[in-house]
């Protein structure tokens, strides 16, 4: 059987293109350490949570939803690696008159998710960050 140049560089080409494949499924194949996980925030960049107030995050199936203390929010997410993407966020809109500033702290903790880049998981705590270094800070919700 005689191979010429060029099924030999075709041949060659497709399994560097195979390999590839291999290296990138592997690293989305890692799974996603966030699915199936329910948090608590304790800290959303150097404020706590007003008390009385409670803000949630649960990941499951590719969906982040949860509470942002008065209203519900949801929307899609994917992690690679550190990194974290959401994507169409949608909140109810509910009016919450007490405790006073639940609507700015809710509005704070929205913004502060919807800019989220880089995530950091622990057995007791997960912390998402921001663009500009902020960091929402969770414990695990029991």
């Amino acid at each position: 059987m005689k191979i010429t140049y060029a099924a030999m560089v075709t041949l060659a080409g497709g399994m560097v293109l195979l390999w590839l494949a291999a290296c990138d499924r592997a690293d989305s194949d890692a799974g996603d350490p966030l699915d199936g996980t329910s948090w608590l925030l304790t800290a959303y960049g150097r404020s706590n949570p007003i008390p009385g107030t409670t803000i949630t995050a649960t990941f499951e199936g590719g969906q982040m939803r949860g509470s942002a203390g008065c209203n519900s929010y949801g929307g899609s997410y994917q992690v690679r690696r550190d990194k974290i993407k959401l994507d169409k966020m949608a909140v109810t809109l509910m009016a919450c008159p007490e405790p006073e500033g639940i609507l700015e702290q809710e509005q704070t903790f929205l913004s502060l998710v919807g800019d989220a880049q880089t995530f950091r998981l622990t057995d007791r705590q997960l912390q998402i960050f921001t663009s500009d270094g902020e960091a929402l800070t969770f414990i695990p919700q029991e």
